[in-house]
């Protein structure tokens, strides 16, 4: 039963991280440079993905097990608080549970589409030097 949650926290943490919930944007202001931008929080995991000249992006390994390790502590945390309020009886019912694997299936189509959408290639951090950096915080960028 708990490998069958600690799975579900894994898989929402996932999709929410590749769906850019909440994200920081990191960018190159100058005007000479035509860096992609980077994309995660704590830290970044991925390039954004130029949508005119191809769908290939790269995904920086440490970036990604950190930001996953994160999304995963607040799923958690969310899950947690929740099981302390809502009555066992409610959360043993079907229905719960019907809502849980809704969850965790949908979380398997979001990254189902993040993989075989775009061609990423795998890097274990990024090396490219802002000269003019500058972050914004995004929310839901993937809805964009």
């Amino acid at each position: 039963m708990r490998l069958a949650r600690l799975l579900q926290v894994l898989l929402i943490a996932a999709a929410l991280l590749f769906m850019d919930a909440i994200t920081i944007e990191r960018t190159d202001t100058c005007p000479d440079e035509q860096l992609p931008s980077l994309i995660g929080l704590p830290l970044p995991y991925r390039t954004s993905i130029p949508w005119v000249n191809s769908m290939s992006g790269v995904l920086y390994v440490q970036g990604l097990l950190a930001d996953l390790l994160f999304w995963a502590l607040v799923v958690g945390g969310i899950c947690w608080g929740l099981a302390r309020w809502i009555p066992e009886t409610m959360r043993n019912s079907t229905l719960s549970k019907v809502f849980s694997w809704s969850m965790t299936g949908m979380a398997v189509l979001v990254l189902v589409f993040f993989f075989t959408a775009i061609e990423w290639h795998w890097q274990w951090a990024p090396d490219m030097p802002f000269q003019c950096p500058e972050s914004t915080l995004r929310f839901l960028q993937a809805l964009e």
